[in-house]
């Protein structure tokens, strides 16, 4: 269901998809079309919205609610006339109450922060009265209804229409008397919400803060972290500033959270126990907190890589910077960017515990298995080191190679429209090659939630890009191949992407395809400049130490 969901929200198209869907629905019935015709748009209008787990009501979605409801309403109507009456409750209020819900739930969010995980004792409107609730009975009495006429344009029996209007009189009913006790509630105190959280975290105690900001599907960042953080044994509070990471989280972690949308919320989370806060990228609103310099600021980031973020200036106004080695910190000095030496802290990639090192221990019947970990297109084409551009090129050689393929991509990949196409080409050759030769491919749903440390123990090679899955990959110690999508060259890529000295590369053309394969599956010759990278960028040790050395400086952090 989440990958649906995540597939649902970022697809371009099928976000506005619902209203031309419903509004064929409605044409459908209005002109007298095949019953069926109206039932399948309303259906699946109403699936596209429904399926998606979004954080925030859109304008798209209640219209195209609406006009499913509307067309089921006079599919109904017209087929049982009898139940005009109980169409007319149940569609109407229906309608109706899809049309005010943005602005009932954004009433009823007002005084009450959102948490999960937390024990706050809030009043009865308070605990039955908000967002989630609401959001949640709404789409309920919506499948209800929806069912209802279905079974009514189908059958012809006028019962179902009655039992969703008493289902949607029963809802106006509740919406009205919850309305009246959240106002109730507010009349006694100004910020009944803010005053039962803060109470809970008075309990709570927690050591230090987690803030976390980012675009959809962003919360990957942050989950990776959460593990290690558990280990540090102090108690902790993750600050959300968006609603869908609230959802997203709550599903990964059993530590508290809090939704905080804005700064006045957000003043709320810093009871006395806290004595600092971390951050896993550059989010513009991490300054909402950087203001309090009674505080120990850190950055983690999510990940290690020679891409401009990570030596972004904005990096210089943390109090601390956990780096995997010692690379990270040259990087700021080679791109001119002043951090004082002890602002550094060289912490390893802890999340790379679970990766094995060395040659995979395979049996002979099994085929080589390459890891293709393209990364994203970036916000402008200064920062876009994706390959996918020559990705069926790459993913053809392999295939000519009998290599079975891991196909990765970066999560933002399907939000650019050239990157979404190159992928489906890429995936396509995949699906062709099994279908003939019965090769177990990945890629897709199959692969979409696979952490990609357990990628990296599947695959015997990979080709990446600039990118931390490069970094990551280099922790195994294995062969690699990395694309200069900047069309460098080989001795001008490695002396910017500093990554690139241990790897193979594959230039822009995806010229010279067939050496670059032979070093990956026969001579590997680079294996000690691979060494010698891998210490510079991870150092030294292994994810154990480095997981103990990242507790460690944790807790001097909060002792700062």
């Amino acid at each position: 269901m989440k990958r649906l969901s995540r597939l649902l929200t970022s697809n371009p198209i099928s976000t506005a998809a619902p209203v031309p869907i419903g509004a064929a629905a409605l044409a459908a019935f209005i002109v007298g079309a095949p019953g069926w015709l109206g039932l399948v748009c309303a259906a699946a209008a109403l699936a596209l919205i429904l399926g998606r787990r979004r954080a925030q009501i859109q304008p798209e979605d209640q219209i195209g609610r609406i006009l499913a409801v509307g067309a089921l309403s006079v599919g109904a109507s017209g087929q049982v006339p009898d139940a005009s009456w109980a169409t007319a409750i149940g569609g109407g209020g229906l309608a109706l109450i899809i049309g005010v819900e943005r602005l009932l739930t954004a009433a009823v969010a007002t005084g009450h922060l959102e948490s999960a995980n937390l024990s706050v004792r809030r009043g009865r409107a308070g605990r039955s009265f908000s967002p989630a609730p609401v959001r949640r009975a709404v789409t309920a009495t919506t499948v209800v209804f929806g069912a209802a006429a279905t079974a009514a344009i189908l059958t012809s029996v006028q019962a179902p229409m009655w039992i969703s209007a008493a289902c949607t009189a029963a809802l106006t009913v509740a919406l009205a008397a919850g309305t009246a006790a959240a106002w109730r509630e507010r009349r006694s105190s100004a910020h009944p919400g803010d005053g039962a959280v803060r109470e809970a975290l008075a309990t709570l105690g927690p050591r230090f803060i987690v803030h976390f900001s980012g675009p959809s599907n962003s919360a990957y960042q942050l989950r990776m972290w959460l593990p290690h953080l558990d280990r540090v044994g102090e108690p902790y509070l993750i600050v959300c500033r968006e609603r869908e990471h609230l959802d997203d989280l709550r599903d990964h972690t059993d530590r508290p959270i809090v939704l905080a949308p804005t700064i006045a919320a957000l003043e709320q989370m810093l009871v006395d126990s806290v004595r600092a806060v971390y951050y896993v990228n550059n989010a513009a609103l991490n300054t909402q907190l950087l203001r309090f310099g009674d505080l120990t600021h850190v950055q983690l980031f999510h990940g290690e890589s020679d891409k401009a973020s990570s030596f972004n200036r904005v990096t210089a106004i943390y109090d601390q910077i956990f780096v995997a080695g010692q690379a990270a910190v040259d990087r700021y000095r080679a791109r001119g960017v002043d951090i004082p030496d002890h602002k550094f802290r060289i912490v390893g990639r802890p999340q790379l515990a679970s990766v094995e090192v060395g040659a995979r221990q395979t049996d002979e019947s099994e085929t080589v298995t390459m890891l293709y970990a393209p990364t994203w297109a970036g916000l402008t084409g200064e920062f876009d080191y994706s390959s996918l551009v020559i990705g069926k090129h790459i993913v053809a050689e392999a295939l000519r190679r009998e290599v079975t393929l891991w196909l990765r991509p970066h999560p933002y990949t399907r939000r650019n429209a050239a990157s979404a196409r190159h992928l489906a080409e890429v995936e396509e050759l995949l699906r062709s090659d099994r279908q003939r030769t019965g090769r177990k491919h990945q890629w897709g749903p199959a692969i979409d939630d696979v952490d990609l440390a357990d990628c990296i123990n599947a695959a015997d090679i990979a080709v990446t890009d600039v990118s931390g899955a490069a970094v990551d990959w280099l922790y195994s110690n294995r062969p690699f191949a990395i694309c200069d999508m900047g069309g460098l060259g080989e001795e001008a890529f490695a002396e910017q992407f500093w990554i690139a000295r241990g790897a193979y590369h594959i230039s822009v053309e995806a010229t010279g395809l067939d050496t670059v394969f032979d070093e990956l599956l026969k001579t590997d010759s680079r294996a000690g400049e691979r060494e010698a990278t891998r210490r510079y960028f991870l150092g030294e040790g292994d994810a154990a130490d480095a997981l103990d050395r990242f507790v460690r400086a944790v807790r001097e952090s909060l002792e700062a």
